[in-house]
């Protein structure tokens, strides 16, 4: 008998020390570990043996002990303010403060339950993903934005949930973190699956902690090193705000340190597919080693995340083209340098890589009021981009064969072939519009391809006058060194434009030794110095 009165004051000790609100009370001060945990998509699991309970949540491991103010957090020591406790019910109890410490996560009691905190995205984003996994879609749903909430009914929560599940299987936290820009807090997810594959989920919320978009994307390794030229105290950067008033877009101003007078400025517009503002593919960089290059050479550089970047879901409109995609901010952009008192409002440039390059033509047509200076175009396709396109799927498939690939992989990138070759046919085909668009079309966003199909760069630039500098790498997979010569042919009779051709550069301007195949991307690289300075002359000297 003595010892179940000894556990009879156990509990009712344990009971003092822990306060489980009514309806109407204030928020507790003690969180329910298992109940918090696994809204997250953590485990926890009970060692009998060490009577000891052990936390999982993504790489984070926590040993807490009922009864003890002392726990372990991936093998250090971490003190808790008040003893965890367990209730009659043998729930497990940590003050919040303590969760919070060890896990990284604000948690709050809301409508009589533990959430994560609004003014924590990698803990909202967690939480989100979890009623995902657990197809709690009208919760899901509360917690976005209108915008947001407008695409994703719970019926394509539920087709989201099962691609998901279709191309990784069930997936469990292993890394969760947070990044923050003008427009949005982020949520930084990594999963595992049991098929040994991994994804990255990046989920934006607003200020008002509402999930505005989200984004499904490869889980790389981020091999980047900041060129040599990176000169720290050369330059300042300005988190600026650019795009629309609907969907405004992070930026980054780089500006030359102590300019005394107004300096020219360049605005960067991205090749194709989503980018961020750096244009980071793999283990470079390219546009944030132009934007601290040339603020050395004393030009301020406007970089921004692309609209399908920083809005994957919400940009994605039936009637989108590339004006949506790319006119619109890169011309926002420029006004925004025009109104920089920092700015020379006579050098503002624009600078566009690959389809940015392609696209430049239709930015400069669209600048009514002459505030563009002149245009540097990288690696510019020069002809329709469908036929770059399938060119760049059959050269994939022929290096395949070369290497004497078999199996699943060729027969995957045989199908893509066939996709492509399919797509082209339709896009060729003059019975098909984007007023009248096929049925069958097999690439995503239909109307996109046939606004833009038979799209001449060169031929809008034939009867334009402002200047342009046409850069185009020797070794480039993606965009032919042929291209080249298409613009200059097609704009031989201009005296305002330059031509220069870099041989052993990459599409991403990046020097290779070997053909370029597109699988060095993912190498730490960096666009050279020499690259930066003919720019830089370009803009400070004018034509050559």
């Amino acid at each position: 008998m003595k010892g179940k009165s000894c556990l009879a004051l156990f509990a009712a000790i344990v009971m003092l020390c822990v306060w489980i609100p009514e309806k109407g009370e204030a928020e507790p001060d003690a969180v329910p570990v298992r109940d918090a945990v696994e809204a997250l998509g953590g485990t926890v699991l009970w060692v009998k043996e060490e009577k000891a309970a052990k936390v999982l949540l993504g790489n984070r491991k926590w040993n807490i002990t009922p009864g003890s103010a002392r726990s372990e957090i991936d093998g250090l020591p971490l003190d808790l303010p008040k003893l965890a406790v367990l209730n009659r019910m043998g729930r497990l109890y940590v003050p919040v403060s303590a969760f919070h410490e060890a896990l990284g996560v604000q948690m709050n009691f809301r409508d009589g339950r533990w959430r994560a905190s609004e003014a924590d995205p990698a803990g909202l984003g967690m939480y989100w993903m979890r009623l995902l996994q657990l197809g709690e879609y009208g919760e899901a749903r509360d917690m976005m934005s209108p915008g947001l909430a407008k695409l994703f009914s719970a019926d394509v929560l539920e087709r989201y949930k099962r691609h998901l599940e279709e191309s990784y299987g069930s997936w469990t936290l292993i890394q969760a973190g947070s990044t923050e820009n003008r427009v949005h807090r982020n949520a930084v997810l990594s999963y595992q699956t049991p098929r040994g594959r991994s994804f990255r989920m990046e989920l934006r919320f607003g200020r008002d902690g509402k999930l505005d978009d989200l984004a499904l994307l490869p889980n790389v390794s981020d091999r980047y090193r900041p060129p040599s030229y990176d000169a720290h105290g050369r330059y300042i950067t300005e988190n600026v705000i650019v795009g629309t008033a609907s969907l405004p877009l992070p930026g980054t101003l780089t500006l030359p340190a102590g300019a005394g007078e107004k300096v020219p400025a360049v605005v960067l517009v991205h090749g194709s597919g989503p980018n961020d503002a750096d244009e980071s593919s793999g283990g470079g960089k390219m546009f944030r080693d132009i934007a601290v290059g040339l603020a050395r050479e004393g030009i301020a550089v406007l970089r921004y995340a692309k609209r399908t970047y920083e809005y994957p879901n919400r940009s994605l409109t039936p009637h989108f083209t590339v004006r949506e995609e790319t006119v619109e901010d890169a011309l926002s952009a420029v006004g925004l340098l025009r109104q920089d008192k920092r700015i020379d409002p006579d050098r503002i440039f624009v600078l566009g890589h690959s389809q940015g390059g392609m696209l430049l033509p239709a930015i400069i047509e669209e600048d009514r009021g002459g505030s563009i200076a002149g245009g540097m175009l990288l690696s510019a396709p020069s002809g329709a981009l469908e036929d770059l396109m399938l060119s760049q799927y059959e050269g994939i498939l022929k290096r395949a064969g070369e290497a004497g690939e078999t199996g699943a992989e060729l027969e995957r990138k045989q199908a893509n072939l066939h996709t492509w070759r399919r797509a082209v046919d339709m896009l060729h085909d003059d019975r098909y519009s984007k007023a009248r668009l096929p049925a069958d079309f097999p690439l995503p966003n239909a109307y996109w391809w046939f606004d833009i199909r038979e799209y001449s760069g060169p031929m809008i630039a034939r009867g334009q006058d402002v200047p342009l500098f046409i850069l185009q790498g020797g070794n480039d997979v993606q965009v032919p060194p042929s291209s080249l010569k298409v613009w200059k042919q097609a704009l031989g009779t201009r005296t305002d434009v330059s031509c220069k051709l870099y041989p052993g550069l990459n599409h991403m301007y990046a020097l290779y030794d070997r053909p370029s195949t597109g699988d060095e991307y993912r190498f730490a690289s960096n666009v050279p110095e020499f690259v930066i300075r003919d720019l830089a002359d370009w803009i400070h000297l004018g034509i050559k």
